[in-house]
């Protein structure tokens, strides 16, 4: 499941990159696989590790004073799993310009995000990662329609609030789950992600991702995946 970003990381980047957007920053191109997964999971940890390509729609948008620059995502993305005993590791490469990895500890209880990561080039590259604190729950381990939490966090000096709810079914084993998120701090920001998830593989089936950064340098982001497969 796509998890509460880090959203003032991405306007850093896009206010650092301000003044050389407008004549470089408005393509992107598509994501590179890496030429292996190192994995050492658990028996039983799910997600599994490997690679899985994903179709993909939507734009990004930055403005920066009269500056503003649009691109589309690439057709393609890809979502790289790998981790160590029962912490996962989720990346996904949005495009060679755009990645964002997360890292849960699973339990019996469900997962708990400890790590985030951001990584976005305009230009220049800004690439920031910071722990979780506290561990906050992620997913439960069992799904079940009605079912809501809430995740309260800071990373890297921020604090991050996502409201989450399952709002219904997808078919056998899958469940619909909104989650309504928001940064507070110098950049506000707003995030909605609507995923379709298997508890049973956990990999996310479907997803579609609006984020709004306001504050000085406004950022934007429009997204919907679907799974094609493992590569």
């Amino acid at each position: 499941m796509r998890k509460l970003v880090v959203l003032v990381l991405l306007a850093a980047a896009v206010g650092l990159a301000a003044a050389i957007l407008l004549r470089q920053g408005g393509k992107s191109t598509p994501a590179v696989a890496p030429p292996r997964v190192v994995s050492h999971l658990a028996p039983g940890v799910v997600p599994r590790a490997g690679i899985y390509r994903y179709a993909q729609s939507g734009y990004e948008q930055a403005k920066a004073g009269p500056i503003t620059i649009r691109r589309r995502f690439p057709a393609t993305g890809l979502l790289v799993v790998s981790g160590s005993g029962h912490v996962v590791q989720q990346e996904w490469r949005y495009s060679k310009q755009h990645l964002e990895a997360i890292r849960e500890r699973v339990t019996p209880e469900g997962s708990y995000v400890v790590w985030q990561r951001t990584r976005l080039t305009m230009v220049v590259t800004q690439d920031e990662a910071h722990a979780a604190t506290p561990a906050t729950l992620t997913v439960p381990s069992r799904l079940h329609v009605g079912q809501r939490w809430v995740q309260s966090y800071r990373v890297g000096g921020v604090h991050s609030v996502s409201r989450n709810r399952v709002t219904g079914r997808c078919g056998n084993g899958c469940y619909v789950v909104v989650a309504d998120s928001t940064v507070t701090g110098a950049h506000p920001g707003t995030e909605r992600d609507v995923t379709w998830e298997n508890p049973t593989t956990g990999v996310t089936l479907r997803e579609t991702i609006d984020r709004r950064i306001g504050g000085t340098f406004p950022y934007r982001m429009q997204l919907t995946l679907r799974l094609l497969g493992k590569a």
